[in-house]
């Protein structure tokens, strides 16, 4: 990769003008200059904004249970959901099957007399509904907090800022901005970018707030497309104009210190990005990096919609917490709503 060019193959390398000390942060090199969060838990954190749901909004967000209804917010991981193009489809597969039991193949006893099915499955972690974790994204090499990007090998993964070290939270408050219904809707139109004025526009409607701790759901209804296409064509189109949050969404991030935000699109933002953002994915990198706000992409937004909207009650306790997957970036999950 090109240094001078992130992202651009080039044979060429520059070496950088930053060192990295014994902790593996970096000394000398980036320094977000907008809203940030370095620091603000000390110099080695690596959770970001997950510190702000504490045991106390955990069992304040235990109150809003009242029916005990439990809504899956998931998509299958099968062939038939959408994924990013670049990651391949899951294989799930069998090792030992029905058929096997069947026709009495040895492999399958456990001990005389008890027969068991085992199975697999081999896909990527952000290859349905997920979380994108602090190492997902980086700026000039560093992640959150300067952790630098250099220590996440191939061999031991993101060990400083891997999404293991969220396996104990993203459970609280769950927060739903139902932004397609308030606008009279099924879906937002592709490249549609949600600023911050509608946030607090549909939370007014709503009659909810939005507080520290939070996990804001944020529903454009685009998702709902997706099982309508039919052709290949129309199912490429699907990702290149994608609606979703405008850059200038970071800094509501940070106003309302939110713990972490979903939606039920491919990326978060809006595709393509705003004509005045700073840089492509100018959400991620804001979140992620300068934050250490996790997202999460490909939540299934639409039952808890219908929901929220018949009982005007839009927060609820989610449960929500990654795989643990040492060194992970990102962890796929089965999200619920509780209420």
């Amino acid at each position: 990769m090109g240094r001078e060019e992130p992202g651009t193959h080039a044979r060429r390398w520059t070496s950088p003008d930053y060192r990295v000390d014994e902790g593996g942060k970096v000394v000398g090199g980036y320094r977000p200059s907008g809203p940030h969060n370095w620091g603000r838990w000390g110099d080695a954190d690596v959770r970001g904004t997950t510190n702000l749901i504490t045991a106390e909004v955990v069992l304040k967000a235990a109150g809003l249970v009242h029916s005990g209804e439990v809504i899956s917010l998931a998509l299958p991981i099968d062939d038939s959901a959408p994924r990013w193009p670049s990651r391949p489809p899951a294989r799930h597969y069998f090792t030992m099957s029905g058929s096997d039991a069947v026709v009495g193949s040895p492999y399958n006893a456990a001990a005389p007399g008890a027969v068991y099915l085992d199975d697999g499955i081999d896909m990527s972690l952000q290859g349905s509904t997920q979380w994108d974790g602090l190492a997902h994204f980086t700026i000039a090499d560093s992640t959150y907090n300067g952790h630098w990007v250099g220590n996440v090998t191939a061999l031991g993964g993101a060990v400083d800022t891997g999404i293991h070290h969220q396996r104990e939270s993203l459970v609280g408050r769950g927060v739903l901005l139902d932004v397609a219904r308030h606008l009279g809707v099924d879906s937002l139109e592709p490249g549609t970018a949600i600023g911050p004025d509608v946030l607090d526009e549909v939370a007014a409607a709503q009659g909810v707030e939005v507080g520290t701790g939070d996990m804001v759901l944020v529903r454009t209804g685009y998702l709902s497309r997706w099982w309508t296409l039919e052709d290949t064509a129309s199912r490429e189109r699907y990702f290149t104009a994608v609606p979703g949050l405008g850059h200038a969404c970071v800094p509501w991030f940070r106003e309302r210190d939110i713990a972490a935000l979903a939606t039920d699109t491919v990326v978060v933002e809006v595709v393509p990005a705003e004509a005045d953002a700073p840089r492509r994915l100018p959400v991620h990198h804001g979140a992620l990096v300068d934050l250490g706000l996790t997202l999460g992409e490909f939540w299934d937004l639409d039952r808890l919609g219908v929901v929220c909207a018949a009982d005007e009650r839009y927060d609820f306790l989610l449960v929500a917490p990654p795989l643990h997957i040492r060194g992970a970036v990102g962890s796929v999950l089965n999200p619920v709503a509780i209420r």
